[in-house]
């Protein structure tokens, strides 16, 4: 009884208490004993504590494991703490319990390391490395989209044409078809020669920038509307001797446009013009 400072535990309803305050002096007598041994029905000697004939219940086991822990601390107080009446007796099972895993268990994790700092020498290749692919994406960049940039800086277009001898590629205007526009169109007979056509137009941007002369379209068309012929000039069958081609068309500038068409096979009444880039 001094191993747990007299707290024990009952065998029919499993609940601890301590023995010292239930103490009963004597002895049972011989028939008290052999009459426990022969009946099913368990009996106490213990006052105040009723005898059960069946199985603990999920609340008193729940109870048990709760005052383990009470128990512990109270074996190791000694006995300044023998006469106090367990609190855990009696408890429901809604005890709460410490689930702190202990501490011996934390050793077992394997935690990572950090990351290891970058030496002097690992930072300037990093950076080095950095540098040039930033050249690289530029470089790339400036090649894919040099008509775009000498349009919007004029004053880069002679350093990007000299950039692009090695690379065998050109400076030209760029494309936009959006900003140009024919005016003026209007297709006649040559009084001087018969079956003979002539077509006259003024090709206009009313863009703010330069745009790359278009490939002209001229359609044909019979009294019904249907298309007879069509055919498609490239800036050099159309544009005047003196037009600059690799300069295009300026903002806001015109561009006159005279073409001979011979048409004696046919008897076109109507015409239809549009351009585009090919």
């Amino acid at each position: 009884m001094r191993t747990h400072a007299g707290l024990v535990r009952c065998g029919a309803c499993r609940g601890i208490f301590d023995a010292r305050e239930h103490l009963v002096e004597g002895e049972l007598s011989p028939a008290v004993a052999e009459e426990n041994d022969d009946n099913e029905t368990p009996h106490t000697i213990v006052p105040g504590i009723p005898a059960v004939n069946h199985a603990p219940t999920i609340d008193a086991e729940n109870s048990a494991s709760a005052s383990r822990p009470a128990m512990a601390a109270t074996t190791q107080t000694g006995s300044s703490q023998t006469n106090r009446r367990d609190p855990v007796i009696g408890v429901s099972a809604k005890t709460t319990t410490n689930l702190e895993p202990p501490s011996d268990e934390r050793a077992h994790f394997e935690w990572k390391p950090g990351a290891r700092p970058l030496s002097p020498w690992e930072r300037v290749g990093f950076g080095a490395a950095a540098v040039l692919l930033l050249t690289a994406l530029i470089a790339q960049a400036t090649y894919w989209f040099r008509d775009e940039i000498a349009s919007y800086l004029p004053a880069s277009a002679p350093i990007l044409a000299r950039l692009c001898q090695p690379l065998q590629c050109q400076i030209s205007p760029p494309q936009r078809a959006s900003d140009l526009g024919f005016v003026g169109a209007d297709l006649a007979a040559d009084p001087a020669h018969k079956g003979l056509l002539i077509f006259t137009a003024t090709l206009r941007n009313t863009g703010p920038r330069a745009a790359a002369l278009p490939t002209l379209i001229l359609t044909l068309d019979a009294v019904g509307g249907e298309p007879l012929a069509r055919r498609a000039f490239s800036p050099a069958q159309y544009a005047p001797a003196n037009a600059n081609l690799a300069r295009g068309l300026e903002a806001a500038g015109e561009l006159e446009i005279k073409l001979y068409i011979d048409a004696s096979p046919m008897a076109p009444v109507g015409f239809k013009v549009d351009h585009t880039y090919l």
